[in-house]
């Protein structure tokens, strides 16, 4: 039966290789060096059209990689924020790739199921449920969501929901696992492989071995603020209904 700790370790390991033609394998690593270049050419695209640093893009689809992760896990809907739901985005548009990437990597569907049309009772539903991801975030990870890239809904609300959220951040999501579901954090408190787990309570990244947010050039305009400029939608909500399977595309 595969364990929370296989699903994150895969995650862990998916560096978007699929994302780069055969043809264009050596101009990336050359361009981006020869350590995950495929994940850091992904970041440089996702900050590239919506305005981000080099260095908030590639924090944005590590983050990424955890909502997805929490999505999978949990038996109801997920919401991302703002700048995740970016990363997103830019992941479902490599279509092929995404595919397998459900397939291989978290070997089910993962859809996205965006409003068609904004109504306040929509919009309290993926509130309730945003938040109830940052809740959870903190209980799987046992650390706080960073509030740059966690603290700004991709919905449109009167305030309220972002209080919401600022607060949630600033307690720790105030939840537990409950149940006898073990957080994932758990599988890793007590092993060796800690010390390389810096979701689990440290800083940086986990790009790949010998990763570091460093590369690249950063847009000091954009710096860390983890606004999604550029984005587009900005007044709908999505969100994804995992648990016994996803279904429904867009």
């Amino acid at each position: 039966m595969d364990t929370k700790k296989d699903l994150w370790l895969r995650l862990k390991s998916y560096h978007f290789y699929d994302l780069v033609p055969a043809h264009l394998t050596d101009r990336v690593a050359e361009l981006f060096g020869r350590t995950d270049a495929s994940t850091r050419a992904f970041a440089n695209k996702v900050a590239k059209k919506h305005g981000w640093s080099t260095h908030f893009a590639r924090r944005a689809v590590d983050e990424y990689k955890k909502f997805v992760f929490l999505g999978v896990v949990t038996e109801v809907s997920v919401t991302p924020s703002k700048a995740i739901d970016v990363v997103w985005h830019e992941h479902l548009l490599f279509t092929r790739a995404y595919r397998d990437f459900c397939r291989d990597v978290l070997g089910r569907d993962f859809d996205h199921h965006p409003e068609l049309l904004p109504t306040d009772e929509q919009t309290e539903l993926f509130a309730a449920q945003y938040d109830a991801t940052l809740a959870r975030y903190h209980t799987e990870f046992h650390v706080v969501p960073p509030a740059d890239i966690w603290g700004t809904p991709k919905f449109k609300t009167d305030g309220t929901s972002a209080k919401k959220a600022d607060g949630a951040l600033a307690d720790g999501g105030g939840s537990s696992s409950g149940g006898g579901d073990v957080p994932l954090y758990s599988y890793f408190s007590t092993s060796g492989e800690a010390s390389y787990m810096p979701e689990f309570g440290g800083g940086g990244g986990f790009g790949g071995a010998g990763g570091s947010d460093s590369w690249g050039s950063h847009d000091s305009t954009s710096g860390d603020s983890g606004s999604a400029s550029g984005s587009s939608d900005s007044g709908s909500g999505c969100s994804s209904s995992c648990g016994g399977g996803c279904g429904g595309g867009d």
